[in-house]
């Protein structure tokens, strides 16, 4: 499956739904977040992944192909060569908004209190079988 497509978007919808661990580590979030690529040839706009958060669940992940139009509590960018580095979990989602490889958007205050919760969406993610 190509990260990000409705196809992918799916299918990360039903993992993270099966994963007790996020439940867990999320139990006390509400909130979006857009899993965003950064404007390239492939995308001029951006495209990304939003996701309704609530409680431990995933209410929908939804492919969006204009970010622009889709306001999200939380951003989380990065490249489309980033993503694929961690999606195949070589890069460390906390480590890599500290060195600068990806940004986030949003309260920082509230991030920081779910980065367990966060660790666990990216493993999720590589579960999902994804091309390069």
């Amino acid at each position: 499956m190509r990260f990000p497509s409705a196809e992918w978007a799916s299918a990360y919808r039903e993992a993270l739904n099966a994963e007790p661990e996020y439940a867990d580590a999320a139990r006390a979030w509400e909130g979006d977040i857009l899993l965003l690529v950064r404007p390239d040839d492939t995308a001029p706009n951006g495209e990304g992944i939003h996701l309704d958060l609530y409680h431990g669940s995933c209410r929908a992940a939804t492919f969006v192909a204009d970010p622009r139009a889709v306001p999200s509590e939380f951003v989380y960018e990065g490249s489309r060569a980033d993503w694929g580095r961690m999606i195949r979990r070589e890069i460390d989602p906390v480590k890599s908004i500290l060195d600068g490889t990806f940004r986030i958007k949003g309260n920082m205050a509230k991030a920081m209190r779910f980065t367990r919760a966060a660790k666990v969406l990216v493993e999720t993610a590589g579960k999902i079988p994804t091309e390069a």
